[in-house]
């Protein structure tokens, strides 16, 4: 029983430091950053197209990275490629404090986009190579308690860091925790040692991305109904200070701060509910899970329509949250079946196709909020939230093509922990 706590806690505690860094990073410590140099006309349509193109990067990088893992597996174990991209991230962190200016923020952004999701590639496989099927709904609730205790965690602290504009003690912050949550995945997993060896570890971009659509249909499908739902969730975060200040008529300093306050009131109430939605995904089934988290997204983001102050934000708000815990877990334990043994991060590589591709798409949004608000102050944001709603809707849909059983074949079973 301890072994198999120290495990799980193990391969879920890295999920803290990715999640503040993500999270924290695009939706507080980025847009702060560029209320320095642009204006209310502009600033939504730089910070997606901006996010856009880093995140881009970071889609692409993934599947690649994730080839890496499996192939260097046995040589230094998953751990091996976490500790090499951290010490990258720290070094892009570090660049992307002293950028000034679109052009080079972009830059230093994609690089902290290149190094994280080396790191996170090798993260990914943990589930898949050292827990079995039957407890993965399990592993996945305690990974979204860590995942969005990560996000929990950033919205509090780097909101409280950012009230004075300065974004290096932001950065600092998620380094240190980058660094701890790292050393502690070292330490509590213990990965079996293989006899195998690959013949070679070079890697090809087409290979990489190689995906038979007759043989993984169901996981194609997985990928698309993650990216609906994500895009929704998105959207929203990623213009959530914005709107914050708009429907709020907060300043600069006063929005990050009301943000990041609304932010951690509605992760709380992901954290708690995480393990509790990862174990029904186990009891009850990973798509009757889906589907109740994209239903409840999509009340929560059309009432967001409506707020008219903080309280009311963190009511509708929490209705996406409720939705999010349920649609995130099942859909990882869910990939986690899907993916093949021998090429578990790889495959959570490209299952990250509806992860970064919808952090990616969501940028798009921008330009489109601030013309409609240019044509109607304020207005942008309720179109904005429509979409949202019309993504979940979608990603409820797309789950028709899902066949939940097909991630039961024993050639998927791991060790038991």
């Amino acid at each position: 029983m301890i072994r198999r706590v120290r495990l799980l806690i193990g391969i879920s505690v890295f999920w803290l430091g990715l999640s503040m860094l993500s999270d924290g990073l695009n939706t507080l410590v980025l847009p702060s950053h560029l209320l320095k140099f642009t204006t209310e006309a502009n600033r939504a349509t730089i910070l997606g197209l901006l996010t856009f193109g880093g995140l881009l990067v970071g889609l692409f990088v993934q599947p690649i990275a994730g080839v890496f893992s499996d192939r260097l597996r046995a040589r230094w174990g998953r751990g091996g490629t976490i500790v090499l991209g951290v010490a990258l991230l720290l070094a892009a962190l570090l660049v992307f404090g002293f950028t000034r200016g679109i052009v080079a923020v972009f830059f230093s952004y994609s690089m902290i986009q290149v190094t994280a999701n080396l790191a996170q590639a090798a993260q990914q496989g943990f589930i898949p190579d050292l827990v079995p099927a039957p407890l993965r709904g399990t592993a996945a609730g305690l990974k979204g308690f860590m995942d969005v205790g990560g996000a929990l965690l950033g919205f509090a602290l780097l909101g409280q860091l950012l009230v004075g504009g300065q974004i290096v003690s932001a950065l600092i912050a998620i380094a240190a925790v980058l660094v701890f949550t790292c050393v502690l995945t070292v330490i509590f997993v213990r990965e079996p040692q293989q006899s195998f060896f690959p013949m070679s570890t070079r890697v090809t971009v087409a290979e990489s991305f190689h995906l038979d659509l007759r043989q993984h249909r169901s996981f194609a499908w997985l990928i698309g109904s993650r990216f609906l739902f994500l895009l929704g969730t998105y959207a929203v975060g990623r213009f959530f200070l914005f709107f914050v200040a708009d429907r709020l008529s907060l300043d600069p300093g006063q929005a990050a701060e009301e943000a990041g306050a609304l932010l951690a009131g509605l992760t709380l109430i992901t954290v708690l509910a995480a393990p509790l939605t990862g174990w029904l995904a186990d009891r009850y089934g990973r798509v009757p899970l889906m589907l109740s988290g994209a239903a409840l997204s999509t009340l929560g983001v059309l009432l967001l329509i409506l707020a008219e102050s903080s309280l009311h934000i963190l009511i509708f708000g929490g209705l996406m949250a409720l939705g999010s815990a349920a649609f995130s877990g099942a859909n990882w334990a869910l990939t986690a079946d899907l993916a093949p043994a021998s090429e578990a991060a790889r495959f959570f590589g490209l299952a990250n196709i509806g992860t970064a591709g919808a952090a990616a798409a969501a940028g798009l949004f921008g330009p489109l909020v601030d013309w409609v608000n240019s044509l109607a102050p304020a207005v942008g944001y309720s179109i904005l939230f429509v979409l949202s709603a019309l993504a979940f809707a979608g990603s409820a849909f797309s789950l028709h093509g899902v066949d939940a059983s097909a991630g039961e074949l024993p050639s998927n079973q791991a060790s038991p922990v």
